[in-house]
């Protein structure tokens, strides 16, 4: 059998301050993009070499990548996009079909998902994989390989005549515990993958995912690429990863990043019951529902090392939660947010300004509505009526939509303005919000006090600085010189064959 050559896998670079806009960039963290090296392992698990570059979290710029590219063994390129990052995506396919017009092209991500279609609309993407990527990457290569029929691969979309073609979506994957573990020996230094500040203890920290798919209704969100079934891994393979992560590569934090990690209770106590057996400690951070969690079950997992968690609230005004088929209850909001503070248990809330039919009333409910809750910090974006959401179908019946640069669905810019407010209001009460929320005499005082009671924040203080210093180093020596293939570590490219 003739040897097989590699495909490249990428992430592409996208800056702070193109992800988050401004200052706000400063305080946004670095995520393993799990996806990506999922794809890695699976490939190399069927036979296939390959190689992985988190561009975006190594710094390296398109045109290294394609220099690397040159540099020969590689057969095609994959190309993973959320929204938010495809005209970085885009950037980079247009300048490896200048450089290399024969290699094929091929994206996936949220951004296929929500939208499968567009990507077709460029002629620098050859392929595009909807969904879960593992099996329809792998025939899409066997299928380019072999000059075979690409209709026979489910969830892969491609150009025919100039015109875009969507094959039937390929069926979920059931059972999780049948992929291997993402790829992390393809990553140079997992340290390099840090959450905002102060939502951390200990560095490094590693973000896992236990599930796939969300139950939940919520009008703004995009959920096509693993659907609304849940499948979840078993507490053995769960435990496995975490033990891999530990023992191996050094991680002494986890970030649990599903959608609801305590969307099932019975699967946080397996997980840790055996993880105590194995004599695994460590601290951890999750993701929760208010609708999910009692008291009973906080106190065990913070028993367990969990220290913070965080709720998505969206809205202070009953009437808008109901409107965004949210289906929590504030007074319920109240009670789990109290429980969490009395048993010791760090609280964030994420909340949205401008849903369809919000008002500067209904914002000024949710703004007072925070300052009520016992939270320790918050995070409040703008309304982004992601493509593949309820919202953005229907976004024109409630306001205005301007969807012409997907690069300001960023969460941070307003692209709906709900009728009856202006872009200016939801800018204004935005600030408006982190003010007057943050700026508490009392919210300070407990802050000073975690500054003085735990060095870790104070050394995240100095991380902080640090990260800021070596960004504004980095621009400053990549002006005029030339970009080694190795991105700003100067370590070779990760490769398994």
């Amino acid at each position: 059998m003739e040897h097989q050559k590699k495909i490249l896998l990428v992430y592409p670079n996208i800056t702070k301050s193109e992800r988050y806009r401004g200052k706000l960039g400063l305080f946004g963290g670095k995520q393993i993009p799990l996806g990506l090296f999922y794809l890695a392992a699976y490939l190399r698990r069927h036979g296939r070499p390959v190689e992985a570059i988190d561009a975006e979290a190594r710094d390296i710029a398109a045109s290294a990548v394609v220099g690397y590219l040159q540099q020969g063994g590689f057969s095609s390129i994959g190309i993973s996009t959320t929204t938010v990052t495809f005209h970085r995506a885009l950037e980079l396919a247009q300048l490896v079909k200048q450089a290399l017009p024969e290699m094929p092209v091929i994206l996936g991500g949220p951004h296929v998902s929500s939208q499968p279609a567009h990507p077709m609309q460029f002629k620098a993407f050859d392929y595009a994989v909807r969904n879960e990527g593992e099996e329809t990457l792998r025939e899409t290569l066997e299928m380019i390989e072999n000059r075979s029929d690409p209709a026979k691969v489910r969830g892969l979309v491609y150009r025919c005549e100039g015109q875009s073609v969507l094959n039937p979506p390929r069926a979920y994957i059931q059972d999780l515990d049948s992929l291997p573990f993402p790829a992390y020996d393809l990553i140079p230094d997992i340290r390099v993958y840090t959450p905002p500040p102060f939502n951390y203890r200990r560095r490094p920290v590693a973000n896992v995912i236990t599930s796939r798919g969300c139950p939940n209704e919520c009008t703004f969100c995009e959920n096509s690429t693993f659907g609304r079934k849940v499948r979840m891994r078993s507490a053995e393979s769960v435990v496995e990863e975490i033990e891999l992560l530990i023992r191996r590569y050094g991680v002494r934090e986890i970030a649990f990043v599903d959608d609801t990690f305590t969307i099932r209770p019975k699967r946080i106590y397996e997980i840790f019951d055996l993880a105590a057996r194995r004599e695994l400690r460590f601290p951890w951070t999750c993701m929760s529902r208010i609708n999910t969690v009692n008291e009973e079950l906080l106190r065990y997992m913070k028993a367990n090392g969990c220290w913070y968690l965080s709720f998505g609230i969206e809205s202070g005004d009953q009437d808008i939660l109901k409107e965004i088929r949210k289906n929590i209850r504030l007074p319920d909001v109240e009670r789990v947010t109290e429980i969490c503070r009395r048993i010791g248990l760090s609280t964030k809330g994420f909340f949205i300004v401008g849903h369809p039919k919000e008002s500067p009333a209904t914002i000024d409910r949710t703004i007072e509505f925070a300052r009520r809750l016992k939270l320790d910090h918050v995070v409040v974006t703008i309304n982004t009526p992601m493509p593949g959401s309820y919202q953005y179908e229907h976004a024109r019946d409630y306001g205005d939509l301007d969807d012409s640069s997907w690069s300001e669905f960023n969460y941070w810019r307003p692209v709906f303005v709900p009728r009856g407010m202006t872009r200016d209001q939801l800018l204004s009460k935005h600030q408006e919000f982190l003010k007057r929320f943050y700026l508490r005499p009392g919210l300070l005082l407990r802050h000073a006090r975690m500054l003085l009671a735990d060095p870790n924040t104070l050394i995240q203080i100095w991380n902080l600085a640090k990260d800021f210093v070596h960004s504004i180093k980095s621009r400053t020596s990549r002006r005029g010189s030339r970009l080694r293939p190795a991105g700003v570590s100067g370590q070779p490219f990760s490769s398994c064959e």
